[in-house]
């Protein structure tokens, strides 16, 4: 029987699994279906409730990872098939082509300097974000190489301006392409690291265990009552994380979609699309989002102190560990917390500024306020993966489509499959410090387990 387990999903859940794992002489692969490791953490600003920088903690656990002699990582790689056998997993990956030799490619970028087509980075949303259609994933990204968007690969960017087309799809000359500007630049350093005819890869690996950390997603927001889709200045709170990050599409400067002017005046919205119907919202508190507003509203005030923030909420929330003193540090800031329900916003035609109408829940009355910049705490729901990896797993969901624990009390982060546990994301919405402690508890299970 294999002594090696399998960690599915690179987040810090996945991250922290893996190296407390690895720290006992177990052979681990921690795998990815995105470029990098790093997850929504990476992507992030600061945490709370410290402010700390989040890439400044989880780079160097990124690279820890990546130079462990027990770890291997397998980004842009999915689980397909898994079969249980004489107590070990079979597990059968497909590696998908990132047309770019792993071993060559040190992330100088001069190939995505030369590429002459930028698209809209799907990461910064209505901020503003782009990308280059040979890129990096972000600027720490582990392992620190470029990847080629299959659309700009297979022809399907030509009408856009790339310079890759059905010419050069399947040509004889691919190894050498003449054409493509990556390529060239990228000879023109001495690397020759685009390989435009790498293809997906197949692989089978036997382990022990296996540990479900595929994490969490930002809802979308549904209807049209608080303006997402009509006006520009409404955006997510995962937007306006990207716009305070420095490494984001402003680099760190909070301005307006609309006219890229300095927002002075800016409101959150709590529990955006909570109890709507199913599909259309989040039927359940997300737990974690009173804390990410009043995170966003202290750090904007010290971009700006004079900026005027305004959260308006139903209940807070405030469970964690130094969350209530986090909340009363943002009040002594200047920040306005108002009990109240938003059921509309209008924009005023001229000045782009949002009108939010909205009833006082402490005093029952209906009133207004108007802002520069609207942001919407929409919530966290279970990622995209889950529903086909729990068909190969052959583990159950919940009724909301979270990885089920067996017992949460006598068998947590535990399946109903012996061998095969959770962490993180996997099972609910959750913050990184929880994620981190199931991370520990789940890699223990994993490494002690024995059929």
């Amino acid at each position: 029987m294999s002594d090696s387990i399998l960690v599915i999903g690179g987040g810090i859940a996945g991250i922290n699994c893996a190296m407390n794992a690895a720290k006992y002489g177990t052979k681990v692969y921690l795998v990815d279906d995105t470029a990098s490791i790093g997850g929504m953490m990476a992507r992030l600003d600061k945490t709370f409730p410290t402010n700390d920088c989040s890439i400044c903690i989880e780079a160097p656990q990124m690279y820890e990872v990546d130079n462990h002699e027990n770890i291997e990582i397998l980004t842009n790689t999915e689980v397909r098939k898994v079969k249980k056998v004489n107590g070990s997993f079979k597990v059968k990956l497909v590696r998908k082509a990132k047309y770019v030799d792993e071993e060559k490619c040190t992330g100088c970028g001069a190939c995505a300097e030369a590429c002459p087509v930028s698209v809209p980075d799907s990461l910064d949303g209505k901020v503003g974000g782009m990308r280059k259609l040979i890129s990096m994933a972000f600027p720490q990204a582990v392992p620190n190489m470029v990847t080629v968007d299959p659309s700009c690969r297979f022809g399907e960017m030509r009408k856009a301006g790339a310079c890759i087309g059905e010419c050069a799809v399947d040509c004889s000359q691919c190894r050498e392409c003449p054409i493509a500007l990556c390529v060239k630049a990228c000879e023109k350093e001495g690397k020759k690291a685009i390989v435009l005819w790498q293809s997906n890869k197949n692989l089978s690996i036997d382990v022990k265990s296996i540990v479900v950390a595929t994490g969490i997603k930002n809802a979308q927001p549904v209807g049209d009552l608080l303006g997402y889709d009509k006006y520009e200045n409404v955006i997510t709170n995962t937007e306006f994380e990207r716009l305070m990050n420095a490494g984001g599409p402003t680099a760190g400067e909070i301005i307006r979609p609309s006219d890229k002017k300095h927002a002075k005046k800016i409101a959150w919205i709590q529990c955006v699309g909570r109890g709507l119907a199913e599909g259309k919202g989040t039927p359940y508190c997300s737990k974690i989002c009173c804390m990410i507003s009043t995170k966003q509203t202290i750090i904007t005030k010290e971009h700006d102190a004079d900026a005027e923030t305004t959260i308006f909420y139903n209940d807070l929330k405030a469970y964690g560990k130094g969350f209530w003193d986090f909340y009363r540090k943002a009040v002594e800031n200047g920040v306005k917390y108002v009990r109240g329900r938003p059921y509309e916003v209008f924009e005023d035609s001229e000045t782009k500024n949002l009108i939010i109408r909205y009833e006082n829940l402490d005093c029952g009355e209906l009133k207004k306020e108007e802002v520069e910049l609207l942001v919407l705490a929409t919530g966290i729901v279970p990622n995209d993966r889950n529903k086909r990896l729990a068909k190969v797993l052959k583990v159950k969901l919940d009724e909301l489509g979270y990885f089920k624990e067996k017992d949460p009390l006598l068998a947590s982060l535990e399946t109903n499959v012996e061998g095969i546990y959770l962490c993180g994301g996997a099972t609910g919405p959750i913050d990184i410090a929880e994620s981190v402690v199931q991370a520990t508890a789940a890699s223990l299970k994993a490494v002690s387990f024995h059929s």
